[in-house]
């Protein structure tokens, strides 16, 4: 899958998502930065990670962890497409925005078009 189906996957899901540096100003509501993280190659399967910047209101903290299941099991609704290859990353404030976040590692593997006639 491609950054744009993943991204149009999560809006119709009903998740706020912004590229790397669209999103301005302090977060009031939860968003979701979507994040290439480039791909690695494996015989002739090439696997394109993802990763998923959460962001939640510091004040709301004890509701980030509902959030963070929703995103979930929305991507897991892409599976086998797209899976989850890391743990969730570990939760930290963000004063700049004034949010909690954590970050999820999704991969979508393809056959790769390097190395073939």
């Amino acid at each position: 899958m491609t950054w744009e189906e993943i991204f149009l996957h999560l809006t119709g899901g009903g998740f706020d998502v912004y590229s790397m540096g669209q999103h301005e100003g302090k977060c009031t509501d939860p968003y979701i930065v979507l994040k290439s993280e480039g791909s690695r190659l494996e015989y002739s399967v090439e696997g394109q990670r993802y990763k998923l910047l959460l962001y939640y209101p510091a004040a709301r903290y004890s509701q980030f962890a509902g959030y963070i299941d929703a995103v979930q099991g929305c991507m897991n609704s892409l599976y086998p497409h797209v899976k989850l290859v890391d743990d969730q990353q570990p939760h930290y404030l963000d004063d700049d925005v004034e949010a909690y976040t954590a970050g999820l590692y999704y991969q979508s593997p393809r056959v790769s078009k390097v190395n073939r006639l």
